[in-house]
C-alpha cells in the first residue's frame, strides 16, 4: 500500500495499448526526467510512454515485446493505492475506486 503524498492528474486520457508484436514509430527515445521510457506512437495514431525495456528498438521504430497499457489514473493527495509493480520511477496502483494505471513513484510513499 502507498499514500499519495501529492495528487497527480493523467496527461493522456486515450491511452496507447500494445500488444506483442505491434509495430510502433519513437516519437522521442529519451527523457531525462524519466530515463528508461519511450514515446511511441501506435499504428492508430495514439500516443504514450513505454518501458524501453518491453520494446525491441531498431533507429525510429521498434516492435513491442509484450502486451503493454500506457494508462495514468489520477489520484489525490491522501488517497491509499495498493501498489501492483514498479517501473523506472513510476508504479502502476490500484485506487480506491478500483481504477489501475501508473502513477509517478515520486509521488507516493509506501506505508504498510
Amino acid at each position: 500500500m502507498a499514500l499519495v503524498v501529492a495528487g497527480y492528474e493523467t496527461k493522456y486520457p486515450d491511452p496507447l495499448v500494445m500488444d506483442a508484436g505491434d509495430k510502433l514509430k519513437i516519437v522521442t527515445r529519451r527523457d531525462d526526467e524519466w530515463p528508461g521510457w519511450v514515446f511511441c506512437e501506435s499504428q492508430n495514431g495514439k500516443r504514450g510512454w513505454v518501458p524501453k525495456n518491453g520494446v525491441m528498438i531498431d533507429g525510429d521504430a521498434a516492435v513491442a515485446q509484450q502486451r503493454y497499457v500506457a494508462r495514468e489514473v489520477s489520484v489525490m493527495e491522501g488517497e491509499i493505492v495498493r501498489i501492483e509493480r514498479v517501473e523506472s520511477g513510476w508504479a502502476w496502483v490500484t485506487n480506491m475506486t478500483n481504477e489501475t494505471g501508473w502513477v509517478p513513484l515520486k509521488n507516493l510513499k509506501i506505508v504498510e
